[in-house]
Order: structure tokens, then sequence, then C-alpha cells
């Protein structure tokens, strides 16, 4: 389902680095937004096949060593346009000790962390979002934090349930699916990892995840 989508990020992604032809600046940045929301369009497919393996039961995840702050940085460079048509400013809070091969799903955390940065963006227009990665003593922790609309109190006990959205999102933008979050969840306890959230309305909101070091049942590949 995602290779057409795929095809079009590989022909916005030769445009944009001039091998279609010279481009303008006005040019450059409609390509940019279109390689930006056709990002988008990828990661609503990837919640939805996640979300019917999950309910057919052949989700699984493919356990390996991952540079997670690499993973981190790649995405947020990849929400900057995002951010810039937002008028948002985004951040990225280096870890105070190098973090390295922390094994997990890599496809699947980096769409949780592209889901929490995006969702930041969106519900923070004009304000500012930072991301956070830290290391713990059983773990890593990664920690999006916005100024945004934030949640309200009576609303938090649902966030995370399946097809669920605050009736203040959804006035911030009508067209969301409500399925991100509920993936996110699912994901990070698949690793045997807990969700951050915290929020409170009018003055933003953190979403996070910890994930410990190595999840359970996991045993490195054999080399050959």
């Amino acid at each position: 389902l995602t290779q057409p989508i795929s095809s079009i990020e590989g022909y916005l992604s030769m445009a944009n680095g001039g091998y279609l032809g010279e481009l303008n600046p006005k040019l450059s940045d409609a390509l940019k937004a279109a390689a930006g929301r056709t990002k988008v369009m990828k990661g609503i497919i990837d919640d939805l096949l996640n979300v019917s393996h999950m309910t057919s039961g052949k989700f699984s995840l493919s356990l390996e060593p991952n540079d997670i702050a690499a993973i981190i940085q790649d995405e947020i460079k990849q929400a900057g346009q995002q951010a810039k048509q937002q008028g948002t400013e985004i951040n990225y809070h280096q870890p105070a000790e190098e973090v390295k091969g922390l094994v997990c799903d890599g496809p699947k955390v980096r769409q949780v962390i592209s889901n929490f940065i995006a969702n930041a963006i969106q519900y923070t227009p004009k304000g500012h979002v930072d991301v956070y990665l830290d290391k713990k003593p059983t773990g890593i922790q990664v920690l999006v934090k916005d100024d945004g609309i934030g949640v309200p109190e009576n609303q938090k006990s649902q966030l995370f349930q399946k097809f669920f959205r605050a009736e203040n999102a959804k006035k911030e933008r009508p067209s969301g699916n409500g399925i991100g979050l509920y993936v996110a969840k699912k994901v990070i306890e698949e690793h045997g990892g807990k969700i951050v959230f915290q929020s409170t309305q009018g003055h933003g909101s953190t979403f996070g995840f910890f994930l410990p070091f190595k999840p359970a049942g996991y045993s490195a590949p054999v080399k050959k």
C-alpha cells in the first residue's frame, strides 16, 4: 500500500535536490510542503496497517539495535517544513550521556516519534516544541513538550483509545483520524515500555515514552 507513496516521495526528493532542473525559492518551498504532506499520508497508512495487524493478531516487532538519537534528529529535520508553516519553533535537547544501540523495532518507534512531533507542531501554532532524549539507568526516555492547546481534563482518560480525539483537537484539525496515539501506546507497550503523558488545557502537553534497553525475550541475532 505504501509503494505508490514511496514513489512520489522519491520524485519529490529528486526535484528538491535539483536533479530535475534548477529550483527557485517559491517552487522549492512548495515541493518541500508536498513532501511533508506525503510523509503524513504514509504515516496514516502505516498506522492503519498497524491497527489492522493488531486487530487480526498479526502484529509483531522486528527487534535490532538502533541509533535512537539519529532517528529523533531525522524526524525533527523532516518536520521542519511543517513547523515553518505553523510558525512553530522546534528544538532538540541532546542527552547528557550518549545513547547507543537501543534494541527496538526502528520503523515502528520512528513512527511513534513522528506522530508525537507532528501533533505537537500541529497543535502549537506560533509556539514552541522541545524534544528531549535522556538516558536512564534501565532504558531511555523520549519526551516531546509543547506550549500548545493542551487536552481537556475530562477527556484525558480517553485520549489513547482507538479513534478518539479531544474536542479542542477536532476544532484545530478536523481531518485527524484518532489512531496515531492508540498505535503509539500499543507499540511502546509491546516493547515492554511505558507511555508518558501530561497536559493542561491551554498550557501545552508532554507526550513521550520510556523504553528498556533490552525488551523481554530479546536475543541478539547470530552473526554468520
